[in-house]
């Protein structure tokens, strides 16, 4: 063997053994991007399952979109990670599983893995020990939950245009309007 053809074998080895970890870690990387199709900031694949399942039980597709067709829950994950505090999102993740745990106690499954019309009996009965009263300090978190809901659902446009009719304002000013059986509710840019 020469001198020459040593010191090129020499580099190749070197060469590899730099840049091996760099395409090891590439190659990684691209494998945890196909793990994780969903792109959550915070909420955890089943954390996710549970708030589309609870958010389409409470908006759930008829006629027009459903809540997670707007992506209720991918805005829920985005407020978590930059809008509430740590505080707040630990206690609202927490709260989640205390929903599902309760859940599982009362009827055996978790929430995600009943049928829509148990989910929607289940959701019915906390609904009306919950949302009729007035919360001053702490809210339970199917309050909190079912008011994030809402709001998100309609600050979207498939929301929005949907199930409104949405007029831009300026517009006239119409004191009294018939109401007729039927008639969506009439509503500008503010809500």
């Amino acid at each position: 063997m020469e001198r020459r053809e040593a010191l090129e074998k020499t580099s190749w080895i070197l060469t590899s053994a730099i840049f091996a970890p760099g395409v090891l870690s590439f190659l990684q990387s691209c494998r945890e991007e196909n793990l994780n199709t969903r792109n959550l900031l915070v909420l955890n694949d089943e954390l996710d399952d549970l708030v589309k399942a609870i958010s389409d039980t409470i908006i759930p597709r008829t006629t027009t979109p459903g809540a997670s067709d707007v992506k209720v829950n991918q805005f829920i994950d985005l407020l978590l990670s930059e809008v509430f505090e740590k505080e707040v999102r630990e206690k609202f993740i927490e709260g989640l599983l205390e929903f599902d745990s309760a859940c599982v106690s009362k009827t055996g499954e978790s929430f995600t893995k009943l049928e829509k019309e148990e989910r929607f009996k289940y959701l019915e009965k906390i609904d009306k020990d919950i949302m009729g009263q007035k919360y001053t300090e702490k809210a339970p978190i199917y309050y909190l939950f079912k008011r994030l809901t809402i709001l998100t659902y309609f600050s979207t446009e498939q929301g929005v245009k949907q199930n409104l009719n949405y007029l831009p304002v300026p517009g006239p000013y119409q004191g009294e309007v018939d109401y007729k059986e039927g008639d969506k509710i009439i509503v500008g840019n503010r809500m």
